[in-house]
């Protein structure tokens, strides 16, 4: 009778999980996912890796949903955080394109502290990513020296945003004469300033971002790339330094990486906290295979947009690095960033 009973009981665990199974791969036949960009439509960058990503995912997900791309800008990403960590369905039909910025922002108390990134669902990761600061060739800026010896005038959209807080922490860390004008919209807002004499440069625009939308400009030396923000090089700017390469004292080079260290999860994607585990494994499975179909390889490649795909569990690793900075590097990288 003993046995008789396991046997059932092992039948019963048995067929229910062979139930389960099935629910979870077939939850997305007949479904909408929302695929929501931190941008505005056709801005450079996010929006473009979004979209990238929504034209090819719903075939490696069992079901095959309908994929909808929309924007939420914001508080320089700040708004698509917000939503996905506490509005968004949390039953695996939104996911969001979440900008490192906002995550450290919320780690160091400064703003978006409601927040944790620790409980998001990461995705996984497009590319990593360096932040790069170039200068118009009427600017005479050609070297980080140059940089160190003149003041020059770069935009940015606010305080909060990346292309703010990196010339910033230049600045306060390693002494350059950045003078930093806010109120520019975009990245392309800041280069036509550029053209029209209005500014002499920019930092906060990524690498990737200046090597699909102003190749011509950067080949044709209109464009100078002079340093970029990351822990690597970005391929197509082998040659151009790296910001913490100048740092003077261990401490100092300890500031930089820690702000940095956001660049290596550029073009991250997260479901809301309390997406159902099984969901999040399909997601991030579909992710990955999407990342590796030769069809959105080829676009990524139309699109001169690099590739370094990261699975979420390698985001959330780099997430909770960020966040067990100690206080007193916190305080530095707050003070250093303009906070």
């Amino acid at each position: 009778m003993f046995r008789t009973l396991v046997a059932l009981a092992v039948f019963g665990f048995g067929f229910v999980a062979s139930e389960k199974a099935p629910l979870a791969a077939d939850f997305y036949a007949g479904k909408t996912v929302i695929l929501t960009a931190s941008s505005d439509p056709g801005a450079a960058g996010y929006d473009m890796y979004v979209r990238l990503l929504g034209r090819h995912i719903a075939d490696h997900i069992p079901g095959k949903p309908t994929i909808v791309v929309q924007n939420e800008a914001g508080g320089g990403g700040l708004r698509i955080a917000q939503v996905i960590y506490a509005i968004a369905e949390k039953d695996g039909t939104r996911v969001g394109n979440l900008r490192a910025s906002n995550m450290l922002d919320s780690i160091l108390g400064i703003r978006g502290t409601e927040i944790d990134p620790n409980k998001f669902a990461w995705i996984g990761n497009m590319a990593s990513d360096t932040d790069m600061c170039s200068f118009w060739h009427t600017s005479e800026v050609r070297t980080f020296q140059d940089l160190l010896d003149r003041e020059v005038i770069i935009g940015a959209s606010g305080k909060g945003a990346q292309n703010y807080q990196f010339p910033s922490a230049m600045n306060k860390v390693l002494g350059t004469k950045m003078k930093i004008v806010v109120g520019y919209k975009g990245a392309a807002d800041r280069v036509v300033a550029m053209e029209r004499g209005e500014l002499q440069g920019n930092c906060g625009i990524n690498a990737s971002t200046v090597n699909s939308s102003w190749p011509d400009q950067v080949a044709k030396g209109i464009l100078l790339p002079v340093v970029q923000s990351g822990l690597k090089p970005y391929s197509a700017f082998p040659n151009v330094p790296l910001t913490q390469s100048f740092a003077k004292t261990d401490d100092d080079r300890r500031i930089l990486v820690a702000i940095f260290s956001q660049m290596e999860i550029a073009r991250t994607l997260a479901a809301p906290p309390g997406t159902p585990a099984d969901r999040v494994t399909i997601l991030r499975s579909a992710f990955m295979a999407a990342l590796k179909d030769p069809a959105l390889i080829e676009d990524a490649q139309k699109l001169r947009l690099d590739l370094d795909p990261s699975d979420g569990e390698s985001v959330a690793k780099v997430i909770a690095e960020m966040a067990s900075l100690s206080p007193d590097l916190k305080k530095k990288v707050r003070e250093a960033i303009g906070e």
